[in-house]
Parts: structure tokens; sequence; C-alpha cells
């Protein structure tokens, strides 16, 4: 049942006003907060949308990802739904939307974003009248922990600092910390040759024996998928090439669990349908050599996952080469902006991308939680200082076993993405 809320803020007015008008204009000009807490997961989808119009958010917090996720994952793990929704009642404008779960995390209790390992970015969707101060946004963080259920702890994690070019609040509280892993992203404003040739001369030259060796293999071709039925085959598959390129890296496969299968698989059901879903896909004959699963709005594209069948195949560069035929694709469809999201893969710099910092936010609501928190920021900033000197804490095993990966291959972007 949702619960709403009215809160209000304060304003400052001219002191040369009498005392009655003075109170008048401060009661016009303060924030009349209205405080909405949806929980019930058939309403999410409907009232996102709502919030969307207008708003902005990444490609992460469009309903089409949220309501999937709400309805797999969240559902599956036994998250409480918690989509908090703040509106100015004087204007009757959207501030933002807050898309959190309330989890228990052993004896913690935690409200944190819809995530769960799964979603790159979390943000806000920023209405017209979210604040853009650190003033402003401390004020209207202090009702909106008000009007939340208790909790432990409140820990948001993977923020941008910004949101489709605007500020995100949520980064200017006092309590935000850099997050250890930035996003990585390109924006290709102009004509795709261009873009190809402001890549390095060694990297175009890759692209360019990665095409050349597939096309030799014959009956080869490059696609989007469209069809909902073959979607799901072309998810299996990527679910057995990954599986199996981790297995031989030492790692465990945790996207193979039902609930992470069923998330892609009703994310990708519904995004086809809608066109916020792409999937792309080599072939050679029968055998899919690789695959490329992302979000899109139509101006910007995400990565989400990337698979390829490894063996003989790698010593062409399937996951590289897919990459850039769906990038070409979608810009000729008008798409500038290309994120390849968080992990720091050697692949990505050959198509240019930048770092984006990223943030995190803890704040302990309890003893418990005070604990908690102390140890996550102690633990980041070790290893900002750490990094900041040149110390790894990944063991020296894995450190081998990723550097032996990489230099077997003739394409660095091997390493399949989970």
């Amino acid at each position: 049942m949702a619960k709403r809320l009215i809160l209000r803020g304060g304003g400052g007015v001219a002191a040369s006003l009498p005392p009655l008008a003075r109170t008048e204009a401060s009661a016009a000009l303060r924030p009349d907060f209205q405080i909405e807490i949806i929980g019930d997961p058939h309403d999410l989808r409907a009232r996102l949308k709502a919030t969307l119009d207008g708003g902005a958010a990444t490609l992460f917090q469009r309903p089409g990802w949220l309501s999937s996720w709400y309805a797999t994952v969240g559902a599956a793990q036994g998250a409480e739904p918690l989509l908090v929704l703040v509106s100015d009642r004087n204007t009757g404008r959207d501030v933002m939307a807050l898309p959190l779960i309330r989890n228990r995390a052993g004896a913690l209790q935690t409200i944190e974003f819809a995530d769960l390992g799964v979603t790159d970015y979390n943000a806000p969707i920023l209405g017209p009248a979210a604040p853009t101060s650190p003033k402003a946004a401390h004020a209207l963080w202090k009702r909106i922990v008000k009007a939340l259920p208790e909790a432990d702890l409140i820990h948001f994690r993977k923020m941008p600092a910004s949101v489709q070019g605007r500020p995100n609040p949520l980064v200017l509280l006092r309590s935000v910390h850099p997050c250890p892993s930035p996003g990585f992203s390109v924006s290709v404003p102009g004509e795709w040759e261009a873009y190809l040739r402001s890549l390095s001369k060694k990297f175009r030259k890759e692209l360019g024996r990665s095409l050349r060796l597939f096309e030799e293999a014959g009956n080869a071709q490059f696609s989007q998928i469209d069809d909902v039925e073959e979607a799901r085959r072309v998810l299996e598959i990527m679910n057995d090439q990954q599986r199996r390129r981790l297995k031989e890296m030492g790692y465990e496969h945790v996207l193979d669990e039902g609930d992470y299968q069923a998330f892609y698989s009703k994310l990708v059901t519904d995004g086809l349908k809608e066109g916020t879903t792409v999937l792309t896909v080599l072939r050679a004959g029968d055998a899919l050599v690789a695959a490329l699963l992302g979000v899109t709005d139509g101006a910007s594209f995400a990565m989400v996952r990337l698979s390829h069948a490894g063996g003989d195949w790698m010593r062409i560069g399937p996951g590289r080469l897919v990459i850039e035929r769906t990038m070409q694709m979608l810009h000729a469809r008008g798409c500038r902006h290309f994120d390849f999201t968080i992990g720091d893969y050697p692949y990505k710099s050959g198509f240019g991308v930048e770092p984006s910092p990223l943030f995190d936010l803890v704040s302990a609501q309890s003893w418990r939680g005070q604990r908690s928190a102390a140890r996550d920021l102690v633990k980041a900033k070790v290893k900002r200082t750490l990094d900041a000197i040149g110390i790894s804490l990944v063991p020296k095993t894995v450190r081998e076993r990723y550097r032996q990966y990489h230099s077997s291959s003739s394409a660095p972007e091997a390493a399949s993405e989970p």
C-alpha cells in the first residue's frame, strides 16, 4: 500500500518585507514536499513511466529495466520494493524518484538501489524540480530519510555524478565517497568513418583483420535479433558461452542462477517489442560466434552482456568485432553515445573510451549500521590509497591467470563481461 507524507521545507525572503508579508512570502517559497512510497510491484511500471515523462534517467532506471528487475531478481531474493516519488505540492512539479529496495544482509536491514549485482549504474530519476546545490540536496535528503522505513543502513553504490547532463543530487551529499570502479563510455557525434580514424592505427588494423577473417570463415553474417523466441535461444547460448569461459578462468557464473536468467529473459521479451533492448550476433553457418546484449533509448546505448564461442574463434577477436558492428549499426540510426559501463577490461581502451567516476553513499541509521558503515568507509579509503601507489589487493594467482588469459589471445577483448 502506498505511503504518503507531506513534508515542508524552509526558504528565505527579503528582510525589507513587513512581518506578515514576510511570513506569507516564505510560505509561498518553501517547497511543500509530497513523498510517496510505492511498495506494490504491480504499480511500479506505470508510476515509473509517468515519472520519467519529462525527467532524466540512466538507461538502467528506465521502466523496462526496473519493472523486469523488480519482478524477477528482486522478488526471488525477497527484496521489499520501495519506489520513492518526490514532488513539490506548490508547483506540482516532480522532484525525483528513487527505485529502492529494503533488503536483509546478514543481521543488517539495508536500503539500497534495485541492483543486487545486476545494474551497472544506480541513480535517481530526476524531475524538473530536482535540487542542484549541496544545500538543497541535503535538505531534501533529510526529508527522504525520515520518510523511509526503518533500516540499519542506507547504502547506495555505483552512482554517476550526473544524469543526462544534470547533476545527481545524491552525489552532492556529505556522506558520499568515490566508488572503486568507474564507468567507461565514448561519444561519436560526427561521421562513423571520422570516429574510426580517431582510433589508433593498430586497433583499426585489428578490426580490419577481425572482419576479414570472419568473412573468410564462410556463410558469415552479422545481424540484429528481433524475434523473441530466437532471442531466448541466443540468451541460452550466451549463458553457456559465458559459463564455459568463466569456468576456464576459475570464476563462478552467478548469472546462471534462475532469477538472473528470468530477468534477462523478461528484459529481452519486453524490450524487443518496445525497442529498448538490442541483441546482435555474429554467425558463421549454424555457429553463434559472438553475441552482444544492450539497452538503448535511441540516443544512447549501454552494453550489458557480451559472449563469444572461444576456441579457434578467439584468433579473430569476435567480441571486439560484434561490438564494432553493433556500434556502427546504431550510429547509422542516430545513436551517438556508447556506454561500455563498469569493468576495466583491456579491450575497451581500443574504442577510445573515457572513464567516468562513480560514487557510493553510506548512511548509518542504527548502531549496527554505524559499525558496518565505518568498515566500508575504511575499506574504500585503504583501496584508494593502495591504488594511488600502485598496489593491488587482487590475489597473485588471479592476476597471473588474467595476464595469461589475455596474452594467450590475439583479441584483447576476449574476456566475457558477465
